[in-house]
């Protein structure tokens, strides 16, 4: 039976429309829709990346770090990080912390001096779970060190330049020394080190191959996929703010991942068992390495200093409201302090060189009540004016000679 006329009539058909199918977009206006979502999202997570990075974390959207063969890791030659009004690090291309530009000839007539050491030398700023604090590039230690000493000594030409890199252990100033240092050919190299590995307590620790930053192995010497995707982020976080932001994510992940393998400090038991451990490692590990650079400086008739950084720990005096906040107590460092102050008189004897222990001075009347710390160790501004107040006398005696500072008063640190 035939159906009756317009029972199956589309409504197209019902309005006198013709019955034509729905319009598809066309595959280039597809292709074209994807592009702008894909361009739209990256930008997107771009500008988010770099104003978290600028906003929130207070860091640069470059790379401050880059791989070096010897070192394992350098600064990266220009490197800035500000707000937009004023830079608070400021890396020359040479590499140091330092405004002005170095030549590897001295010019003639110049004291130069080397500043070595990890962040707490460097001068960091400091982050969560501590309130942010920058510390600019007047206010680092060798800065208030070089101030000093032009004042000290009118019309004598002063270089103290900061050589110092974030994490830093003493092995790698020998490498430093050895392949960049002594070429600059200087008067007195100063040695501010401690937090990164004096503190050693874990028998199992092997100085060199088990440096938490040597995470970087892997990727080079056993080809992956995850190789190859590390080698294209670190060339892609030169341009975006949002690679960089993965970049340090991952390397900060990794070194803590192979902290956790095997580290140089292990679990406090008792002070005992902390003193004991730290002993059976501490010859072959920093001890070894401070002998080394002693050597090589030695060895040109190059001066030297070795200080121990203050830490948060030791400073008991009178403290600032912040100081006071933030304040707790690491028992392995409590029980090995002593020992080490120790073992660095006797290594630095050995060699005719003064030795610094910056915790004393630290809590020097003169200080009461300055926040000097901005963390667990590392300095703020009067921090850092702190440690060169007291290092002074002993950066003259060892430029110009000891009756230049028969007037000058000693600073209260042991070892000095």
């Amino acid at each position: 039976m035939p159906a009756r006329s317009g029972r199956f009539r589309s409504p197209h058909q019902r309005a006198g429309r013709p019955n034509h199918p729905p319009k598809r977009r066309s595959r280039r206006g597809r292709i074209a829709y994807f592009l702008f979502l894909s361009v739209f999202t990256i930008a997107l997570v771009e500008i988010g990346a770099r104003w978290y990075l600028s906003n929130v974390l207070q860091k640069s959207s470059e790379n401050k770090f880059r791989f070096n063969s010897y070192r394992v890791y350098e600064h990266v030659p220009g490197f800035r990080e500000g707000d937009g009004e004023r830079d608070w690090i400021e890396i020359n291309g040479q590499g140091f912390r330092r405004s002005q530009e170095v030549s590897i000839a001295k010019p003639a007539g110049t004291k130069r001096v080397f500043f070595l050491g990890g962040s707490a030398a460097h001068g960091i700023t400091s982050a969560a779970p501590y309130p942010v604090v920058h510390i600019y590039q007047d206010e680092t230690v060798d800065a208030h060190l070089e101030r000093m000493l032009k004042e000290a000594l009118p019309g004598q030409k002063v270089e103290v330049i900061n050589a110092a890199v974030t994490g830093y252990q003493v092995f790698q100033h020998t490498q430093y020394l050895l392949t960049e240092l002594l070429a600059y050919r200087p008067d007195l190299v100063i040695f501010f080190d401690g937090n990164n590995d004096h503190f050693v307590n874990d028998t199992n620790y092997r100085y060199m191959t088990d440096f938490r930053y040597q995470f970087w192995k892997p990727y080079l010497q056993e080809p992956s996929f995850s190789g190859t995707w590390m080698s294209f982020a670190s060339w892609m976080s030169k341009y975006s703010g949002a690679f960089r932001g993965y970049l340090a994510w991952k390397m900060t992940r990794d070194a803590i991942k192979e902290g956790m393998r095997v580290d140089w400090q292990g679990a406090y038991v008792d002070d005992a068992t902390t003193i004991s451990n730290h002993k059976k490692v501490a010859r072959d590990q920093y001890l070894r390495a401070i002998d080394d650079n002693l050597f090589l400086l030695a060895r040109d008739s190059i001066k030297a200093i070795v200080c121990l950084q203050p830490a948060r720990d030791a400073r008991y005096r009178a403290l600032s409201a912040n100081e006071r906040a933030f304040l707790h107590t690491d028992r392995n460092v409590a029980a090995l302090y002593p020992v080490v102050v120790e073992e660095l008189k006797e290594v630095t004897g050995r060699w005719g060189v003064p030795f610094a222990d910056l915790n004393p001075a630290m809590n020097d009347p003169r200080w009461d009540g300055e926040q000097l710390l901005i963390d667990y160790c590392h300095l703020s501004a009067k921090g850092g004016e702190a440690c060169a107040s007291a290092l002074l006398p002993l950066v003259i005696d060892a430029l110009i000679g000891t009756s230049t500072t028969d007037t000058l008063s000693r600073p209260a640190a042991s070892g000095i």
